[in-house]
């Protein structure tokens, strides 16, 4: 049995609770927030045993095994260092962190201790994503080429709001991007080779809305994110034989296949439910056989899309 602690007490932390509820070898012992009267509220409506007021208090416990973080992204780096430092695996929502020199050191800090560190990139692990990812792997669209996506939606301007503050972790890169790059660069194995971003920055200097171009040897993604209008939401990925449709990239359930001429050859629907079940899935299952890092969601996958916001936040 995987014990998981809880650091931080909102939504994205019920959907967790959630799956772990779901997943046999897992439970959520703990939740800790740094309001006593929140984590509280959050462990009786999500049937988990004790509660903090403070991470320290729930991350001296011997009988967690691992946290997960789901605490706004500017505190995710110091969380982590925090998580390791008492010896816990560590699953951190997306954007793990900020930047490629703070990817490096946790990651680094990780091995060093032999623990477990993964980014919550669910959407890699969604049935949809794995059936793409096997048409692709089978030729299905022939050799891949380019993909596409979008996304994006209009957050009322407000400085002190967590989009739009810096202080923060603000932005459409940290908040939306980081689908676009790690979910687009997973069907393939070539390398990143270009970076090409064009960024419009809000009064208070975080990314607005970005478009980026990013080469992986002959496959090139093509990238828009905003947090000032509302996109599509759609994916694209084209192959010299077809294409693949993934509509609603990180939200939706269905992906289809299109031939040469542009017919319907197949389509997949994964079902409606709670999509972290899988992440926590292969957590439990690499924790318990001893790796250090997802071969899905790796270290290389973080560590990659740092350097790529390193380049477009430089602009």
């Amino acid at each position: 049995m995987i014990r998981f602690g809880i650091m931080g007490a909102g939504n994205i932390a019920r959907k967790f609770a959630d799956a772990v509820s779901k997943v046999d070898g897992a439970a959520v012992t703990a939740v800790a927030s740094k309001s006593t009267e929140r984590a509280e509220t959050f462990a009786k409506e999500n049937n988990i045993p004790d509660f903090y007021g403070n991470y320290e208090d729930m991350l001296k416990r011997d009988d967690i095994d691992a946290v997960y973080i789901a605490t706004t992204m500017n505190y995710h780096y110091e969380n982590i260092l925090e998580c390791l430092k008492w010896n816990k695996h560590v699953l951190c929502e997306k954007c793990m962190v900020l930047n490629y020199s703070q990817a490096e050191e946790v990651f680094t800090l990780a091995k060093q201790k032999k623990l477990f560190l993964m980014e919550c990139m669910w959407v890699r692990f969604l049935p949809k994503t794995q059936k793409v990812k096997q048409w692709i792997d089978e030729g299905r669209i022939g050799k891949l080429k380019l993909a596409q996506g979008n996304l994006g939606f209009n957050a009322p301007f407000d400085p002190n709001s967590r989009m739009y503050s810096s202080a923060l972790g603000g932005g459409a890169l940290y908040d939306l991007g980081v689908y676009l790059i790690e979910v687009l660069s997973y069907f393939t194995d070539q390398k990143l080779t270009g970076i090409e971003p064009t960024v419009i920055r809000a009064a208070t200097g975080v990314d607005e809305t970005v478009s980026l171009n990013l080469r992986y040897g002959d496959y090139l993604v093509n990238a828009q994110c905003s947090i000032a209008t509302k996109l599509p939401e759609n994916g694209y990925l084209y192959g010299e034989d077809g294409y693949i449709a993934m509509e609603y990239l990180h939200l939706g359930n269905r992906v289809k296949l299109y031939g040469k001429d542009r017919e319907l050859v197949e389509e997949f629907d994964q079902g409606d439910e709670n999509g972290f079940i899988y992440q926590v899935e292969e957590a439990v299952r690499c924790i318990e056989a001893g790796k250090l890092e997802s071969d899905i969601a790796s270290h290389q996958m973080t560590l990659e899309c740092c350097k790529i916001f390193d380049v477009c936040l430089s602009r």
